[in-house]
């Protein structure tokens, strides 16, 4: 069991109890929502659930199984196995490689790198895999299209190296060279190379162990359950989809590449690591879905978090999985806004994922926030429509219809440095965010709904 920090268990306490019920979240279609924080290196979990599961039930980890194998590849290349410049058509059986190319691209092959399908550069089709209800075809069947394969043909879209082009299909080009490199079957290779030495207990590859019970099964939503006798999807793409585990795991991963970082004695060398999380095109995200069924998310930083105040947290980190399609829509960007707003972190600037400050809504705080007075200074017309009105308490107001109470958004907020502070509602039982703030030293409401508005005083 990872250690406890006290701080962090009673914040992930009064999430449930105070902000997002287990009725609550089932209400929004999420049966079950496991969560891990890792902070200084230390790393606790809750679940929030109607269910039985528990902070030992795994869940499919979708593309985020991609970074684990990115470790993975990481540890084989100080072993001396494999480098990022190893070129793949040396690892390739020549069947796998007659899946992918065709006449006109069969030069194309001999530039791709190990490197290059890690970054998603290598030019290759096929962004992610939906699964398989039965067993699943071979991986070379998922490379060349061919039947049960419910995807299309893996093939070159462009020349490797021109461009990002998000590639679950190189990845499991890049499970096909690993085990041809190591002479093993991926999921083995997996357990022996990372999973059994970080101690991730409840991780695997592939299909569950025989006899494992304590998963969470796969839904549409909390009310709708996958069709017939179907508990998950099963994946030959192992590399890019098929990973198990828990969010208290996904977190060992993180901490091991946040001491690698730091120490000389990390899982891998401090230069592979600053090599692995270079960018190349882009910094991409660490999350994913399996459709319907999972939606996880994870994130971890060395150095810490970084706020739009230019403060950080070191070693943080968050991991969260639902088992159900919803989850980044109805329930993952409020949670990670929530522990935030919890443990008194500073508003993020962009966390991964394209996860930025407006393009969701936040939960409501508990009941009884204390509601800073300074709202009123807001009370007035915005834009054509919206009025800020006091009702008993703030209250938005739409055109003529009756004002609807406000109550503060369990989201961290901003500071500005002259001591100005934002201040963020939610308008109470509906999906409408308003932050009063300024911009350029005037007062304006940003208005948070399908899209984010900037509404300015109407005199």
């Amino acid at each position: 069991m990872s250690q406890t920090l006290p701080a962090i268990m009673t914040v992930l306490a009064q999430l449930e109890a105070s902000v997002l019920s287990a009725d609550r979240l089932n209400q929004d279609g999420v049966p079950s929502a496991s969560l891990a924080i890792l902070e200084d290196g230390k790393t606790t979990a809750h679940v929030i659930t109607r269910g039985s599961e528990n902070a030992e039930t795994v869940f499919q980890a979708c593309s985020i199984s991609k970074a684990i194998t990115a470790l993975a590849v990481a540890k084989l290349i100080d072993q001396g196995h494999i480098a990022y410049d190893t070129k793949v058509i040396d690892h390739l059986p020549k069947s796998t490689v007659e899946c992918i190319i065709d006449a006109k691209t069969a030069r194309l092959m001999q530039y791709v790198t190990v490197g290059m399908l890690l970054s998603h550069t290598s030019g290759l089709s096929q962004g992610g895999f939906p699964g398989y209800l039965g067993d699943p075809p071979s991986a070379e069947d998922v490379l060349a299209g061919r039947a049960p394969s419910n995807t299309p043909k893996v093939h070159f879209k462009t020349f490797p190296g021109a461009q990002f082009s998000y590639s679950g299909g190189g990845f499991t080009v890049l499970q096909i060279v690993l085990e041809s490199a190591m002479s093993k079957p991926f999921p083995q290779i997996m357990q022996e190379v990372v999973l059994k030495p970080l101690g991730m207990t409840r991780s695997w590859y592939g299909d569950l162990p025989e006899g494992e019970k304590n998963y969470a099964r796969a839904r549409w939503t909390s009310s709708t359950s996958f069709p017939g006798d179907a508990k998950y999807h099963h994946f030959a793409e192992h590399a890019a989809a098929s990973l198990w585990c828990t969010p208290s795991d996904l977190l060992k991963a993180v901490s091991a590449i946040q001491d690698s970082l730091s120490a000389d004695s990390g899982f891998i060398t401090k230069q592979t690591a600053k090599k692995m999380l270079t960018p190349v095109y882009r910094s991409d995200w660490l999350g994913g879905d399996n459709w319907p069924g999972y939606t996880s998310y994870v994130f971890g930083f060395h150095g810490g978090i970084e706020s739009a105040d230019g403060s950080s947290r070191p070693r943080n980190g968050i991991a969260l999985m639902v088992n159900s399609w919803l989850g980044h829509d109805v329930a993952i960007k409020q949670i990670v806004s929530a522990v935030y707003y919890l443990q008194g972190w500073g508003r993020f600037k962009m966390l991964p994922s394209g996860f930025g400050k407006d393009d969701y809504v936040p939960y409501a705080a508990p009941e009884g926030t204390h509601v800073d007075e300074a709202w009123k200074d807001w009370i007035g017309q915005w834009g054509a429509d919206w009025q800020m009105v006091d009702h008993d308490g703030p209250a938005c107001q739409y055109r003529d219809m009756d004002p609807m109470k406000m109550r503060p958004a369990a989201a961290p907020t901003h500071v500005f440095e002259d001591g100005r502070k934002e201040l963020f509602f939610v308008v109470d039982g509906l999906k409408i965010g308003l932050r009063l703030t300024w911009e350029d030293g005037t007062e304006v409401v940003q208005l948070l709904q399908a899209e984010a508005t900037t509404l300015k005083r109407r005199e």
